[in-house]
């Protein structure tokens, strides 16, 4: 038996194509890591993480306590300081009270570190104030809970004795409910929880590494790669029939292909969560593994008294059950249909279903069973073991985390069973080659292209590579948290009031604001001048002038509204509700260099091996002397690939108009261009929807430049992991540079082609 384990193993893994697509997945779960790991905007860097932890990592408890609520203390300070001396330095009287004011209302705190801010010398972790204020505001409420932890504990044995209490005076015949069956567990289950083993430390490393939902979609596509070549390959050159007939051919050689893909399973995920430790432990830093589990914040309230290196482990062997059970079920798929592409599809559809229970039914919903026992909750270890819940049977309450494993191991039992007893059993011992027949004339042609499709999307897997970055870049998109300021909402109530042409009544409506605004500075004015005059104090003239500063509050977003009107007096335009279309033509939260990064390596893995692929069986000389002959096939190559590009280049514009125009709007679609102020300077007054398709065009354009840096590359090379690399230095490491921080590389791409509407302005 050993034996067999190990030719099965080897016969799939000494294979030179299926080792570079391990390495390239690893290298590609690394990069995602980095890739989404990155902070935006103001975020702190991992670096900071990793530096706290390496300095609380000698103090005590109440030390670390101390230390951080210090930082905090004095990074609200400083942000004040900074907030005024802000205000001084607009050099206007509105912006002076203002600031007058906010150091009247904190003088004690603004004195005592004035003289701090001044030297420049406050930066501990990170190289901006905000940057360093929003850290120690995460860490501060991440100790805040974990030094809580006795009074939380105190408090759920509060609640179960308030319950026994009122239980009292209730009616002996009264029936408990789920709620009071459920507070009465959890009294139970923590009871014997206490905080001696807590040593925090900060959780970004740990969670970073555990919660990683590519390396888990990473995972899965190592099943598909792996079960694929182990059986589909092997049914397609008719062995199954011949394997079933030797004396161990019934059980034991089956047996040895599903211990196969469990160690390939363990195997995997080894190797993709050890990388992701590795990396969160150098980028972040990760403390002490033997304290206890709750002593990171987002795993508190976990009712389980283990250790951080126990919770690492039972995580990783739940994992390696979970990917093991979706290779039972592409086995059973494999062996028991006689079409190659059956267990992909079957696998897609298993795991889109599970993925739209566990995503779109609510936590409260009656149904919320099929949420937390589907396969997608089942590879969330890090709820499972580091979270508390009870699911409702028949009213009383459940553990998730039992309930969980039993029925994997249920579902492993059933699977195990299935595929043997398929292999046993079945009569479909090879895959039928015969296609599907239709009672229309054969077309040589349509054939041909059903044909390459079939070996480029299915054969190739370039359907799995297509979706995996179609969710990549649908999940890019809604992750955008589009929520309007109050002062955008002023903005857009006004300008949708305001669209089109400018009449009289629009006249007055902004001729009024005007003035309401207007007063408020004349009053404000006033105001300054009785206090110059000494006919009112100081203070009384603050107070008075607090109502006008509230009127003046959206005034800047006026004056994108008197900005338009101006240029409508003078040049005849329309108005137009322009944030929608900033944000749409990557003029505000531009995120085209990430879509492009992401189309460029989905590029690259999905077509590196388009025109390469008959080289590696020689079959070139035979197809170049057929009547199609090998232009022909090398044309369909090109033209399905394209139309694949332009799919899944139009994808981020789909979800992105949606994502956007529902919180801004986007009317006045034939007015002209120039009617935005960003784009008032562009040469021809195109309507903003032959603008969109122009800009759309150019995408489509520029992702097919890429299609076919590719499949030239494909042509030129002849080597899966030669084209691979060659597309990725070529067309992925500019871009990659770029978002580094290396601005200047992203104009050795086609980014200027791809995004120029964000550019121009």
């Amino acid at each position: 038996m050993v034996t067999l384990i190990r030719f099965e193993l080897q016969k799939v893994r000494l294979k030179r194509s299926f080792l570079s697509l391990m390495a390239l997945l690893l290298l590609l779960n690394v990069f995602l890591l980095w890739y989404l790991n990155q902070p935006t905007g103001d975020e702190p860097p991992l670096c900071a993480y990793k530096a706290v932890c390496q300095d609380v990592s000698g103090m005590t408890e109440d030390e670390k306590f101390t230390y951080i609520s210090d930082l905090k203390e004095q990074a609200d300070g400083l942000s004040l300081v900074e907030q005024v001396q802000s205000l001084y330095s607009q050099g206007s009287e509105s912006g002076d009270s203002l600031a007058k004011q906010l150091k009247d209302n904190n003088s004690d705190i603004y004195k005592k570190y004035e003289e701090f801010y001044r030297t420049g010398d406050y930066l501990i972790y990170t190289d901006s104030l905000v940057k360093e204020r929003i850290l120690l505001d995460k860490l501060f409420e991440e100790i805040s809970a974990v030094s809580g932890y006795e009074d939380y504990l105190a408090s759920v044995q509060e609640n179960s004795n308030q319950l026994g209490g009122i239980s009292i005076f209730q009616s002996s015949t009264s029936k408990e409910t789920f709620g009071s069956r459920n507070i009465a567990k959890s009294a139970a289950d923590h009871a014997e929880m206490s905080s001696a083993d807590i040593r925090w430390f900060p959780s970004k490393g740990i969670t970073m590494a555990v919660e990683s939902q590519a390396t888990d979609l990473l995972l899965l596509l190592s099943v598909f790669l792996f079960v694929g070549q182990l059986i589909a390959e092997e049914k397609e050159k008719g062995l199954f029939a011949i394997t079933r007939s030797t004396k161990r051919g019934l059980f034991a050689d089956m047996g040895a292909r599903i211990v196969a893909i469990l160690i390939h399973s363990g195997t995997v995920c080894l190797l993709l969560y050890g990388s992701n430790l590795i990396y969160a432990s150098s980028m972040a830093g990760i403390g002490n593994l033997s304290v206890s589990l709750q002593s990171l914040a987002p795993y508190m309230e976990s009712s389980f008294p283990i250790s951080l290196a126990t919770f690492l482990a039972l995580s990783l062997m739940t994992k390696i059950g979970v990917v093991f059970l979706l290779g039972l079920l592409l086995t059973a798929c494999a062996v028991y249909s006689s079409h190659s592409f059956m267990p992909q599809l079957v696998g897609i559809g298993f795991l889109s279903l599970n993925w739209i229970l566990y995503t779109f039914i609510p936590s409260h919903s009656s149904l919320n069973l099929l949420k937390y026992l589907s396969y997608f909750s089942l590879l969330r270890t890090d709820s499972l073991y580091g979270t508390y819940l009870n699911l409702n049977i028949m009213g009383f309450p459940f553990s998730r985390t039992s309930c969980s494993l039993v029925l994997l191991v249920i579902l492993l039992s059933v699977g195990i069973a299935a595929v043997l007893l398929l292999f046993r059993y079945g009569d479909r011992l090879s895959v039928n080659q015969a296609s599907v027949y239709f009672h229309v004339p054969f077309h040589p042609h349509n054939s041909l292209f059903r044909h390459e499709g079939y070996k480029i999307f299915i054969a190739n897997r370039g359907l799995l590579i297509l979706l995996a970055f179609s969710i990549l870049l649908g999940s890019n998109v809604f992750e955008k948290n589009y929520t309007p300021s109050a002062g955008e909402q002023y903005y857009q109530s006004m300008m949708l009031s305001l669209e089109g042409e400018l009449t009289e009544e629009k006249k007055v409506s902004i001729k009024a604001e005007q003035a309401r605004y207007d007063d408020a500075f004349i009053q404000i004015e006033r105001i300054d001048q009785m206090v110059a005059e000494g006919s009112i104090s100081e203070n009384d003239g603050d107070s008075m002038k607090e109502p006008w500063y509230s009127e003046l509050a959206f005034y800047p977003w006026f004056q994108r509204i008197q900005t338009q009107y101006e240029r409508i007096l003078s040049d005849g335009s329309v108005f137009i509700y322009d944030t929608g279309y900033l944000y749409l033509l990557g003029q505000m939260d531009d995120d085209f260099l990430i879509n492009l990064l992401l189309l460029s390596l989905c590029f690259s893995f999905a077509f590196a091996n388009v025109m390469a692929m008959e080289d590696s069986k020689g079959l070139w000389g035979l197809l170049s002397a057929t009547k199609l002959g090998k232009k022909r096939i090398v044309g369909y190559k090109w033209m399905i690939c394209g139309v694949a590009c332009v799919g899944i280049t139009l994808l981020p514009w789909f979800f992105r108009s949606l994502s956007i125009s529902s919180v801004y709007p986007m009317g006045e679609i034939w007015a002209g261009i120039q009617n935005i102020p960003q784009y008032q300077g562009f040469p021809v007054n195109l309507p903003l929807l032959l603008f969109l398709m122009l800009a759309v065009l150019s995408q489509l354009i520029s992702t097919q430049l890429l299609c076919a840096v590719v499949l030239l590359i494909s042509k030129w090379r002849k080597n899966y992991f030669q084209i691979l690399f060659l597309a990725l230095l070529l067309l992925a490491a500019p871009l990659i540079l770029a978002q580094m921080g290396l601005n200047v590389m992203r104009w050795f791409s086609v980014w200027p082609l791809y995004g120029w509407t964000g550019i121009i302005g």
